[in-house]
């Protein structure tokens, strides 16, 4: 006599312990996942830095402070965040990084706070030009024009 094929067992359910570890590491994972991407490490995404605006004036001379500056200062920012400054200046400038705004401007100073930056005399700054830098590490930075050592400006970075 020949016997019908036997229908295989049905698995018996896992336990409940074993369905909520399977559902807790699914949580788990999703939670990591979500915040590398946020933190821009997967997913390839990057925030960007923040720009900002820093303009260098006269009054037709630049003959006195009163005459010539760098407006706003001080010019208070966030970490990462890239300056520019434009020049509508009939005269031509430079924005030069120096350690404090009167003892030592304007002694260039490479202990400053950043590498420092420099338009400096390959970069002057003539009529509607301009000059950019990002400030990466907080702190206060002074800068002054080398052509004319009473223009001083500064920029907060927290």
């Amino acid at each position: 006599m020949e016997q019908a094929p036997k229908t295989p067992a049905a698995t018996p359910p896992k336990s409940k312990k074993t369905m909520y570890a399977i559902v807790g590491a699914i949580v788990i994972i999703i939670v990591i996942v979500a915040a590398l991407y946020l933190a821009g490490i997967f997913g390839g995404t990057s925030t960007p830095p923040a720009n900002a605006s820093a303009k260098i004036y006269d009054t037709g001379i630049c003959s006195t402070s009163s005459d010539c500056g760098f407006t706003p200062t001080p010019l208070n920012i966030v970490a990462n965040t890239k300056v520019t400054w434009t020049s509508n200046s009939s005269t031509t400038h430079t924005v030069t990084e120096c350690v404090s705004s009167s003892t030592s401007c304007p002694n260039f100073d490479s202990s400053a706070l950043s590498p420092a930056f420099d338009s400096g005399s390959s970069n002057l700054i003539a009529s509607g030009g301009s000059y950019s830098y990002t400030f990466k590490t907080a702190g206060t930075y002074y800068y002054y024009c080398q052509i004319h050592s009473w223009m001083h400006g500064q920029v907060v970075v927290s």
